[in-house]
C-alpha cells in the first residue's frame, strides 16, 4: 500500500532533520578545527615574531659589536700610519745626519788621502748642482785634474752601477769648464763591504772609507779610469 503524502512528508522531515543535525555536527567540527588551526597559527606566528625579535636583536648586537671592532682596527690603523710616519721621519733625520758625517768626513781627508797618491789638489767644492742633473758630493780640482767623489753613508746595490754609467758620464757636460780635465771618480761610504770595495775598484774608482782610527782611508785601483 502506498505510503500517504503526510508520511512522505514525515519522513522527508526526518531526512532534513537529520542532514540539518549532520551539518550542524560537521559545521561545528569545522569551526572547532578552524579554532584549533587558528590557535596553532597564532602560536606559530607569535613563536617566528619571537624569533625574528632576538634575531634582528642578535643581529643588530653583532652589527654593533662589529663596528666598534672596525672603529678600534681603524684608530689602530691611525696610530700605526702615525707612528710609521715619525718613525720614518727620525730614520730619515738620522740618515741625514749620518749623510752629513760622511760629507764632512770625507770632505775634510780627500784631498790630503788623494795628494798621498801623488794627485796635486787645488780648491775642494762640495754639493755642485745644476738644474736637472744630481748633485756631486765632492769634487777636487787643480789645473789639469778632477776627482769626482760620491758620498754614501751606507753603499748599496746599484750605487756603483749609478755613479759609474749615469753620473761620471755627465759631468763634463753638466760643468763645460772642466771639458779638457782628466776626470776620475770615487765613491765614498762609511758602510761598505769588502765586496762592494773590489766592485768599486775594479771599475776603476777611488773607494774612500772610515778606518778602525776614524780617519778617511783611499784606496787606488790598479787601473784608474779617466773620463
Amino acid at each position: 500500500m502506498a505510503a500517504s503524502f503526510e508520511e512522505k512528508l514525515d519522513r522527508l522531515a526526518d531526512q532534513l532533520a537529520r542532514s540539518s543535525e549532520e551539518f550542524d555536527q560537521r559545521l561545528k567540527a569545522s569551526e572547532e578545527w578552524l579554532k584549533r588551526s587558528r590557535e596553532e597559527f597564532d602560536q606559530r606566528l607569535k613563536a617566528s615574531e619571537e624569533w625574528l625579535k632576538k634575531s634582528r636583536e642578535e643581529f643588530d648586537r653583532r652589527l654593533t659589536e662589529h663596528q666598534r671592532r672596525m672603529d678600534e682596527a681603524a684608530k689602530q690603523w691611525a696610530e700605526h700610519q702615525r707612528w710609521m710616519k715619525q718613525a720614518d721621519k727620525r730614520w730619515g733625520d738620522i740618515a741625514n745626519v749620518q749623510g752629513e758625517i760622511a760629507e764632512d768626513l770625507f770632505r775634510r781627508n780627500a784631498a790630503t788621502a788623494l795628494r798621498s797618491h801623488g794627485i796635486r789638489v787645488d780648491d775642494v767644492y762640495t754639493n755642485l748642482k745644476v738644474p736637472g742633473v744630481r748633485e756631486y758630493d765632492i769634487v777636487l780640482v787643480n789645473g789639469r785634474e778632477a776627482v769626482v767623489l760620491e758620498i754614501k753613508n751606507k753603499l748599496r746595490g746599484d750605487d756603483i752601477t749609478k755613479f759609474l754609467h749615469t753620473q761620471l758620464p755627465r759631468f763634463k757636460t753638466a760643468f763645460p769648464q772642466y771639458k779638457r780635465y782628466q776626470v776620475y771618480g770615487g765613491i765614498g761610504a762609511l758602510g761598505i763591504s769588502r765586496e762592494q770595495e773590489a766592485a768599486v775598484s775594479e771599475a776603476g774608482l777611488f773607494v774612500l772609507t772610515q778606518g778602525e782610527d776614524g780617519a778617511a782611508h783611499l784606496k787606488k785601483p790598479e787601473t784608474l779610469h779617466v773620463w
